[in-house]
């Protein structure tokens, strides 16, 4: 079968040599057509490239910086028809007078994906003031990092002469050296027929003689456990502590920005193919979301190492071990980076964006309207709750209406930019504007519903509030019956406090912040009441009362969770962080609620103390983002691409369609803060990016 394979093979080289033919220069062209107008392109590349935004390129020789004669123009052109006639690689080249401080390996990977450049096309971005260029090419290119670091080389040589057309030429020129050539259809089915053929023969070889014997070894092999992903501790050595830690911190905002992108994409293709096909993806998503919780655990324990001053009187001896920790988190949050990124190709394949693009924005523009007329019914829930409760009771959910209303906005502009890609050809792009409508809406929708639910929450707590005010009446009525111990006289006499302070404040007090200071002091006197009750007594009470706190918690938990997911642009790592460890507290409870309901209320009391500082901490965060935005707006001199203030971006939605194309910036980038807009991956670049640019305005305290 082997010699089989290989005579094909001959004969098929031999048909291709007969037949071979001269084919004209083919000129290169975009590989999707492109129609964005500049303002377009200038909105949706907005937070990437502030200062310099890209364009979109239809001919292989752009020359906005008036750097080449006709002669020269023609040379160039020449030397890329070459280059696109004897391989499968295309080349475009741009010449503009400055990068206006920004990356050129940015600015051409923007330019690229906005042109809507393929994996065979390459894009050279000559800045003659600058006298720099950059290089974009696709991730999956056939090339390998040294063949584009001597194409790059090529080019830096006349670039750094100031010969701009030799720039083009000599790289194009190395491109066509790597030798990737064009191969005809004929020869690939010969190619494939033999490889057929030869595979067939030895798959049956190894089967019968070689299978057997390595099993054992294999069955071993898998129970291995894989080395963790990300950073070892050396590559990270040259960071100071400081430094390790603000990356650490990045990577944790990065990779729960990605979890939360991905929670919203999985429920969206779940809505549209049912639960059957995206089985898959939720358990991917699950692991990646067990490693990021660890991260988080982690990043906790040593906030609280911190606070509680370990580690201050021998530094030194403390610094290894909170490195290490340090690199642990950047390995975890890697790990589910890479987790996510694996299955990015095949959660798109199964959506089909690109051929259902059209399908997508008109769902968008069909649901817009019901979403819109709840708007208006939410501000009014707000101002019938504000007559009753106070500000602080509604302050996760007061700015709700009007974040909904601007990302409508924004998922309007979306459409009509997807619409418009479409009429272009680029499918690419439209894909991005759709996602963004979609993941925009749907955020809409959870900033209206948490209104409601937090209303019904407030009625239910206030009629549970009198319940909680008896049940504690009696405990210290029981316990005045207790004399001589001072640890129950303690409890009763904070308990009456309670009572006192929630009688005072009943009338339009929170009814919520209520129920948790009865909570806690009724918990404190049972604890000191326990040496005098019988132990099923002790044990029913503490069940009780964990039932009420942890469905108090779960409430507390889900409005913080709603309040960072919708405003995940502006949420640091530390808030992230608490709300991390409370859900963790919350977990560990209800697995001891069954065995252990007095451990469980412990870590039940716990998980309430941190979500409401994980509240607070958020609320600090998105207001320090929108007075930084309010003191940009009014300074005239500020930036027009300065701070968020709401909607996509206050929510953490970028339309960013796959921006980074480069393999090696790619491999060295690491998390930071956000989700590119993308499929089920991570998008790590892209997030490093949103950091740098968007979170510059970022006052101290919030960074």
């Amino acid at each position: 079968m082997a010699f089989a394979g290989l005579a094909g093979l001959a004969l098929t080289a031999t048909s291709q040599a007969a037949s071979a033919t001269v084919r004209e220069p083919a000129e290169p062209r975009p590989s999707v057509s492109p129609s964005l107008t500049a303002a377009m392109q200038a909105e949706m590349m907005s937070d990437v490239l502030p200062a310099s935004p890209p364009i979109t390129l239809t001919d292989p020789v752009t020359d906005g910086a008036g750097a080449l004669d006709d002669a020269e123009r023609d040379e160039v052109r020449s030397a890329l028809a070459r280059l696109a006639d004897e391989s499968d690689l295309r080349m475009f080249v741009v010449y503009i007078e400055s990068f206006d401080g920004t990356q050129p390996e940015d600015w051409a990977n923007a330019s690229a994906n906005q042109s809507g450049f393929g994996t065979d096309d390459l894009l050279l971005a000559v800045a003659t003031a600058d006298r720099q260029f950059g290089l974009s090419a696709d991730s999956n290119v056939a090339l390998t990092d040294a063949q584009l670091g001597r194409i790059e080389d090529a080019a830096g040589a006349a670039v750094e002469d100031e010969r701009w057309s030799a720039a083009a030429t000599d790289a194009a020129d190395a491109v066509r050296a790597t030798g990737t050539t064009t191969t005809s259809p004929l020869l690939v089915a010969g190619l494939v027929v033999a490889g057929v053929l030869v595979l067939a023969a030895l798959g049956y070889v190894s089967w019968r003689f070689v299978v057997p014997r390595l099993r054992p070894r294999l069955a071993g092999l898998a129970r291995r456990t894989p080395p963790a992903a990300g950073p070892t501790p050396d590559e990270l050595a040259h960071l100071s502590l400081t430094e390790l830690d603000d990356r650490a911190a990045a990577a944790l905002v990065g990779i729960d920005d990605a979890l939360k992108t991905c929670e919203q994409e999985l429920g969206l293709a779940r809505a549209e193919l049912g639960a059957d096909a995206t089985r898959d993806f939720e358990l991917i998503l699950a692991r990646a979301t067990a490693d990021v919780r660890q991260a988080f655990a982690i990043r906790q324990a040593l906030d609280t190492a911190a606070e509680n001053g370990a580690g201050e009187q021998d530094t030194a001896a403390q610094d290894p071990e909170r490195r290490a920790h340090l690199v642990r988190v950047l390995g975890l949050c890697e790990g589910a980076a890479d987790t996510l990124d694996a299955r990015t190709r095949a959660f798109d394949d199964l959506r089909r964006l690109q051929q259902r693009a059209p399908e997508l924005l008109a769902d968008v523009v069909d649901r817009a309207p019901e979403v819109a007329g709840r708007v208006e019914r939410a501000r009014a829930t707000l101002d019938e709750l504000a007559e009753t409760y106070p500000t602080e009771a509604l302050a996760l959910v007061s700015g709700n209406p009007e974040q909904a209303e601007l990302l409508l906005t924004n998922a309007q502009e979306a459409v009509a930019a997807g619409r418009s890609a479409l009429e272009g050809g680029q499918k690419a792009v439209a894909v991005s504007h759709a996602r963004g409508a979609q993941n925009a809406l749907g955020q809409a929708v959870v900033l209206l519903d948490a209104v409601d639910a937090t209303a019904t929450h407030l009625e239910e707590a206030a009629s549970r509030l009198d319940k909680a005010v008896a049940s504690l009446t009696q405990d210290v009525a029981s316990a005045r019956s207790v004399e001589g111990d001072f640890r129950v006289t303690l409890a009763r006499t904070a308990a009456q406090a309670s009572l006192k302070h929630v009688a005072v404040t009943r009338a339009g007090g929170d009814p919520l912040a209520g129920l948790q200071r009865i909570a806690a002091a009724e918990a404190s006197l049972d604890a000191a009441l326990a040496p005098t009750r019988d132990t099923t007594e002790v044990k029913a009470r503490a069940s009780a009362l964990l039932r009420d706190t942890l469905g108090r918690v779960d409430e507390q938990l889900r409005q913080t969770a709603v309040f960072v997911a919708t405003r995940r642009g502006a949420i640091g790592a530390t808030a992230r962080t608490r709300l991390a460890e409370a859900v963790r507290l919350a977990d560990g409870a209800r697995a001891l609620q069954p065995t252990d309901p007095t451990a469980a209320l412990g870590e039940a009391q716990r998980a309430s103390l941190l979500v409401l500082e994980a509240a607070r901490l958020a609320r600090a965060d998105a207001d320090a983002v929108v007075a930084a935005a309010v003191a940009a707006e009014s300074d005239e001199s500020a930036d027009a691409n300065g701070p968020i203030t709401g909607g996509m971006m206050l929510g953490g939605i970028l339309l960013d369609p796959h921006l980074v194309r480069s393999r090696r910036r790619a491999s060295t980038a690491h998390i930071g803060g956000g989700f590119g807009g993308g499929g089920f991956g991570g998008g790590r670049p892209v997030a490093l990016r949103k950091l740098g640019t968007v979170r510059a305005w970022w006052p101290a305290n919030v960074r």
